[in-house]
C-alpha cells in the first residue's frame, strides 16, 4: 500500500475545490471503493463528482485492490498533507476500518 508523488502531484493538478489550500500547503481527503468496480471520490464530494475519475485506476492499484476489497465496506478513507505544496514532502495516512495508518508515499 502506498501512493506515489507522481499520482499526488496529479491530484494537486485537479484544481478541485475539494483540495484545502493555503500559504503553508495543501491538504486532501479522498475515498476509494472497489464495491461494484473501482471508483474514488474526495471526501467532501459525492459518488457523481468525477474529479479524481482519470486517476481512479492508478490510485486503486497503488494502495491494492485487494487492501481496498478487504477494507470494512469494501472502502478506503485517505488524507494527505502537502507543505508548500510539493509533493516531495507529502505525508499521506489511510483508514482501511481500523483507524488511519501512515501510507508511505514513494518516488
Amino acid at each position: 500500500m502506498h501512493l506515489t508523488r507522481t499520482t499526488i502531484a496529479r491530484i494537486l493538478e485537479t484544481a478541485s475545490r475539494h483540495i484545502r489550500r493555503d500559504l503553508l500547503g495543501a491538504s486532501f481527503t479522498f475515498l476509494c471503493t472497489v464495491e461494484e468496480g473501482p471508483a474514488c471520490r474526495f471526501a467532501s464530494s459525492d459518488w457523481a463528482d468525477q474529479a479524481l475519475a482519470p486517476l481512479t485506476l492508478r490510485i486503486v492499484d497503488e494502495i491494492g485492490w485487494k487492501a481496498i476489497e478487504h477494507a470494512a465496506r469494501r472502502q478506503v478513507v485517505v488524507r494527505c498533507t502537502v507543505p508548500l505544496a510539493d509533493p516531495g514532502h507529502a505525508r499521506c495516512e489511510c483508514d482501511r476500518g481500523d483507524g488511519f495508518a501512515p501510507l508511505e508515499v514513494r518516488d
